[in-house]
């Protein structure tokens, strides 16, 4: 989404808003808070706007990700497509690693002693 920022604020105020404050008389800061609201009001709207028409979307991921906890890209595609994952329940291993980036800090397991 873009939303096109008003010809009316300086672009040069909008790097800032310190900046700006110290700057720029009553009327531009008026002029600039504006705007900003205009800004976020727009992007409220347009999230609210696809969160309703995707409403049965998110349930359906958010079911999902509840029963399974984790799902690939193709296992969403599926499940939006009305096809649930298949997970062969015997296989003690995971399909996959983890999605979350390890930091290379290996931190004990809680209940595990480290020697």
């Amino acid at each position: 989404m873009q939303v096109p920022v008003s010809s009316q604020v300086p672009v040069s105020y909008a790097i800032t808003a310190e900046r700006a404050s110290k700057t720029a008389s009553e009327a531009t800061a008026q002029k600039i808070d504006e705007e900003v609201r205009r800004l976020v009001e727009a992007g409220l709207a347009e999230a609210t706007k696809i969160i309703t028409e995707k409403r049965q979307d998110l349930e359906t991921l958010a079911k999902g990700l509840l029963e399974y906890e984790t799902l690939t890209g193709e296992e969403i595609v599926n499940l939006m497509k009305g096809r649930l994952p298949v997970r062969d329940i015997d296989d003690p291993e995971p399909m996959r690693g983890s999605p979350v980036p390890t930091t290379g800090v290996v931190r004990p397991k809680p209940g595990l002693e480290v020697s």
